[in-house]
């Protein structure tokens, strides 16, 4: 009987994983700021402020999120690149927006 173990950890494979996501996430980090320097045009924010903090870490989480997606449908190279800016743009905040809308369609019985 196989056991459930977990997977083996080496230095190699942790080069192969940033190596491999490395280039997702800075794609995310740079759609982030893209949108923070929006924010930043429109008034709503200052450049340096602890805003621009917390854009990193939800570059990683954005990355994560669209590439969770992009496995789903089962999209390959510049479909998930897509896909992860698409997510970052939006954001959590225009996620759930869009999340909302399509329950309250499906919520009423009409879908659109």
């Amino acid at each position: 009987m196989q056991e459930n173990l977990p997977p083996s950890f080496s230095i190699e494979s942790l080069v192969d994983l940033i190596k491999t996501n490395g280039l997702l996430v800075s794609f995310a980090v740079l759609v982030r700021m893209l949108w923070h320097q929006r924010l930043v045009r429109l008034g709503q924010r200052r450049f340096w402020s602890w805003d621009l903090l917390w854009e990193v870490p939800m570059a990683v989480m954005c990355a994560a999120v669209g590439s969770g997606v992009a496995s789903y449908f089962a999209l390959e190279g510049s479909q998930t690149v897509a896909c992860i800016g698409i997510c970052s743009w939006l954001g959590p905040s225009g996620s759930q927006a869009i999340l909302d809308r399509i329950l309250a369609n499906y919520a009423k019985g009409t879908q659109k």
